[in-house]
């Protein structure tokens, strides 16, 4: 492709409002996903580790620095995601993906703009389902192994047994909504094409 052709695909995406319109939901819709599972990541972490209150609100027991954040000093969210691994939660792969994640997060959280002018770039919205699926894993392995565990309510609950979709329904559905709306956005735009 010339630089001339470039420009002008360049400019033919600007000038179009439906791609513009799609490139910032999408984006608003991916950064609102990612928010998600970061925030649900270190959270859940955290609470685990709390251990009561003074004036300064919450306390975290000691061991949350020799068990989470000393393995990774640099970066708590990536410190949280080996954490995870180790419990045997998440995979390497997903962190790996994690990691992808972030830097398109980055992306678009200081580069928008060129997600609406630059035709070479767009927003990952295939991330959009991938995040809600590491989230709903993350999400599933804490109800399991402590909700149930600590829930006299569940005692007499099989674990195997339960369908997760509906357990954990009210806990994913803002996820699975970014990723109804994400989907229709694309059926759009392929309607638009056509």
């Amino acid at each position: 492709m010339t630089d001339k052709q470039k420009i002008y695909k360049d400019w033919m995406k600007f000038l179009d409002p439906d791609e513009v319109k799609f490139q910032l939901i999408s984006a608003s819709l991916y950064l609102t996903a990612y928010d998600l599972l970061i925030e649900s990541i270190i959270q859940k972490i955290k609470d685990f580790y709390t251990n009561g209150f003074n004036e300064n609100g919450l306390t975290l027991d000691t061991k949350y620095e020799t068990q989470v954040r000393e393995l990774y000093r640099k970066d708590i969210i990536i410190a949280s995601l080996i954490w995870l691994e180790k419990n045997g939660v998440i995979s390497k792969d997903d962190i790996q993906s994690v990691k992808n994640f972030k830097i398109h997060r980055n992306e678009l959280a200081h580069e928008l703009s060129k997600m609406i002018s630059d035709s070479g770039k767009r927003t990952k919205t295939e991330y959009i389902g991938q995040i809600r699926d590491l989230y709903f894993k993350i999400q599933k392995w804490w109800f399991v192994e402590f909700e149930v565990t600590i829930n006299p309510e569940l005692s007499n609950v099989d674990p195997n047994e339960l369908d997760y979709d509906e357990v954990l329904s009210f806990i994913m559905m803002p996820m699975n909504y970014m990723v109804e709306i994400t989907n229709e956005e694309l059926r759009k735009k392929e309607d638009r094409s056509n």
